[in-house]
């Protein structure tokens, strides 16, 4: 047997979860994946059996893989494990093996190891009862399965372990544990080098895979997506395709794991990889055991770079030495998507850092996973991550805050770098977690000092000795510098709302057409560091929501010395000078810094405005910002007399192209929509349509429709009048022919009344 050597964490938390046990029957611990759960289990079981001498532990898991991972681990430093049925006399153990229940071999020391589903056919066949259950992955402990354990045993205390306490439904789990007992966040465990640094990379939100991802509409049992609607969507050539142009691009020379959707999904990756010359496996539920256990091996001793997988490695897996993760497996459920990050943040020797390649845009949904989470929170069912449903747009503003200026970008790749690690590295710093809400937590340094970080780990106010300090709704700070005094702090604006404050109201945050203004002292004011009030609360009708900007037009003449320039489409983008002098005021989505004057609109495309330094930016639909001219130019250039017209023409021709793109995009998801089969022809009356994932998208206007090829298909207007439109009904060849074929390779053949034919480009 051997020793059991614990870091100076894991002796802490285990003095806390003895303590916490003393306390309470039944207890769940948090720790992050790769931080030596299993080791502190077989520590905490020793403990306890040299105290309880006439106890059993049992130790149960919700996969037979899981239990015997546990077995390996609890072999090396409690006792010899053999294979048999619980409970079966000692010499029958080696006749009747069972991967569901592994029993101690040693009747001294009465541990056992089993699986959830082999314990709730059983129960009837125990004599008896455990001292200690401990629940491994206990995120999977369900009430309805595990609480018969509680029930049946009322004398036994309970231990659950998770990386991830919380549920996809968000409901909590004090159904069954009385208290929470947390380790250190994933940022600490980074900075103390017991977690591997990354690289993150995820798709962009204006590809295909995300539009393709945006579209899954519906949910399986469990509340995630629907596995058929994935694999009809995903699990098609381009998309694997785009999987592997991202492995070469990231991940070629590095060993690593890729999450699939389903064994055919695995399998068509794996076939791919392997005509590119990559020693890769397909694992999954259905792999004979010897055969799993003989690519695993292959796979630790480097024979193998690359395995592929379905769900099996995304929990208990230890292979320290991981180097890039491909997640191409979209979910709704955060735990998943640490677990399976999390297989790469483990430590090992000669393993630089881990690149995580997000093919399914998770990032989007949940954050970077080093980011502080609020595992209290969804402990207690208070908090859902991941709830909110929001656009691609709207997801680029809330995670890249206005930033993407500084996010490399190839053009020509599906991927962009979100964080490298050398960038994740300067963000952190070590900190003792103490609060937090979706954007902010409050943390304590080692130096004793208080302070508030982003999700990005940036220090948002300067480090104090303050006596408390605590969240308001809407991201307002409450904090004491001093014991009689109260202050409060914008977050998001990074400026002092008041201090000094003795009894007055605190500030609140009301939303006006969907934008936030904080209430306060009879001001209205905006949630910029430029100072921003109105002395009357605003209509929602003087308020003109862009989405990314919001402008406001004052009642009454102003002196911004902010130019007005009108865009005239139509005229190929001539711009006029309209006034010397705006009255309009702009706010940016994401820029809680400055307060605008609005120069030019361009009608959907991006807007002209001009910040308190009298510098003129153009600002497009993403919230990137790019510098004009300026009131007093030095240059030319910087005039803009010369600015303005030829930004008009750069407008004008940048809408053509994005226009061009889209076209392209919705021509390339169609194909796949169609090649997956979820378009079809409907009959209403005489007339014929088209209806896309069960929606119609092209009325019954037609006399007939040939089936789609690709993103397109023949129709006929009336009787003998082909043409072909694309499947959102776009036409594209008009109905004047006696026949109309649409081929494979994005090109038609059409024929003439008169019997002539054409080969005609659709693309």
């Amino acid at each position: 047997m051997k020793k059991i050597k614990l870091f100076d964490y894991q002796e802490d938390m285990k003095s806390r979860i003895e303590k916490a046990l003393g306390l309470h029957r039944s207890v769940m611990v948090q720790m992050p994946t790769g931080t030596g759960k299993t080791i502190l289990l077989a520590s905490v079981v020793e403990s306890f059996l040299r105290e309880h001498s006439n106890c059993n532990v049992w130790i149960v898991a919700h996969r037979r893989e899981l239990v015997s991972q546990i077995k390996d681990i609890l072999n090396k430093f409690l006792l010899n494990f053999i294979f048999s049925n619980h409970p079966v006399p000692p010499s029958k153990e080696a006749s009747k093996p069972s991967p569901d229940c592994l029993s101690a071999g040693a009747s001294n020391v009465p541990v056992k190891a089993m699986s959830i589903q082999w314990l709730a056919k059983h129960y009837d066949e125990i004599k008896e009862g455990p001292g200690m259950i401990v629940i491994d992955e206990a995120h999977h402990a369900l009430a309805k399965t595990y609480k018969e354990m509680w029930e049946r045993f009322p004398n036994a205390k309970f231990l659950g372990l998770t990386a991830t306490p919380c549920r996809l439904n968000g409901k909590g789990f004090t159904d069954l544990f009385d208290v929470l007992v947390q380790a250190w966040g994933i940022p600490e465990f980074i900075c103390k080098g017991r977690l591997a640094t990354y690289d993150f990379v995820s798709i962009k939100s204006d590809g295909v895979t995300q539009w393709l991802i945006d579209s899954l509409q519906k949910r399986g049992a469990d509340g995630d997506y629907q596995n058929k609607e994935m694999d009809m969507l995903l699990n098609k050539k381009p998309s694997i395709e785009r999987l592997y142009q991202s492995f070469e691009e990231y991940g070629k020379n590095r060993k690593g794991i890729v999450y699939a959707i389903n064994i055919s999904h695995a399998k068509r990756i794996m076939e791919l990889y392997q005509e590119h010359g990559i020693k890769v496996v397909a694992i999954d539920s259905k792999t004979p055991a010897l055969e799993r256990q003989a690519d695993i091996e292959a796979f630790r001793k480097g024979d193998i770079q690359v395995l592929v997988n379905v769900d099996i490695f995304s929990e208990g897996f230890d292979c320290p030495d991981v180097e890039f993760v491909q997640l191409a497996r979209p979910t709704l459920s955060l735990a998943k998507y640490l677990q399976m990050v999390g297989r790469g943040l483990r430590v090992a020797k000669g393993k630089k850092n881990c690149v995580i390649i997000d093919n399914v845009g998770l990032y989007r949904v949940f954050g970077l996973p080093s980011q502080v989470w609020n595992w209290k929170a969804t402990f207690e069912g208070k908090l859902k991550y991941g709830r909110k449903k929001e656009t691609p747009k709207e997801r680029e503003f809330f995670l890249m805050n206005g930033t993407q200026e500084t996010v490399p970008v190839d053009q020509d790749s599906e991927m962009m770098m979100v964080m490298s690690h050398e960038e994740l590295m300067k963000s952190l710093m070590y900190r003792e977690f103490v609060d937090c809400n979706d954007d902010f937590a409050i943390v304590k340094l080692p130096d004793g000092k208080m302070t508030v970080v982003n999700r990005k780990g940036e220090l948002v106010i300067e480090p104090g000795n303050y006596y408390d300090m605590k969240f308001l709704q809407g991201n307002i700070l409450s904090y004491r510098p001093r014991r009689k005094t109260v202050c409060y702090y914008d977050l998001l604006a990074r400026v002092v709302i008041d201090e000094d404050i003795h009894g007055k109201d605190a500030p609140k945050v009301i939303t006006i057409n969907g934008w936030e203004f904080v209430e306060y002292n009879d001001l209205f004011r905006s949630r910029t560091y430029e100072f921003f009030a109105l002395p009357y609360r605003p209509s929602q009708y003087e308020l003109l929501n862009r989405g990314y900007c919001l402008i406001y037009e004052f009642q009454g003449s102003t002196d911004s010395g902010c130019q007005v320039w009108i865009y005239h489409e139509n005229d190929g983008g001539y711009m006029q000078k309209y006034s010397e002098n705006s009255e309009v005021v702009c706010f940016l989505r994401g820029d809680h810094t400055h307060v605008y004057w609005l120069c030019a609109d361009f009608c959907g495309s991006g807007i002209v405005v001009m910040d308190s330094h009298g510098d003129y930016f153009f600002v497009d639909s993403s919230l990137k910002k790019t510098y004009i001219g300026c009131t007093h130019p030095q240059k030319e250039s910087e005039n803009l007399a010369v600015a303005m017209p030829r930004l008009g023409k750069h407008v004008y021709n940048m809408d053509k192209q994005r226009r061009k793109k889209q076209e392209e995009q919705e021509l390339l998801l169609m194909h796949e929509k169609s090649e997956a089969g979820n378009v079809e022809l409907y009959q209403a009356g005489k007339k014929w349509g088209l209806k896309m994932d069960g929606r119609v998208v092209v009325p019954p206007l037609y006399h007939n429709i040939s089936q789609p090829v690709g993103a397109y298909c023949a129709f006929e207007q009336m009787p003998r009048h082909w043409g072909i439109m694309t499947l959102k009904g776009k036409v594209i060849v008009d109905a004047k022919y006696e026949k109309a074929e649409v081929l494979a390779n994005g090109k038609a053949v059409v024929t003439t009344i008169t019997g002539k034919t054409q080969t005609v480009n659709l693309r």
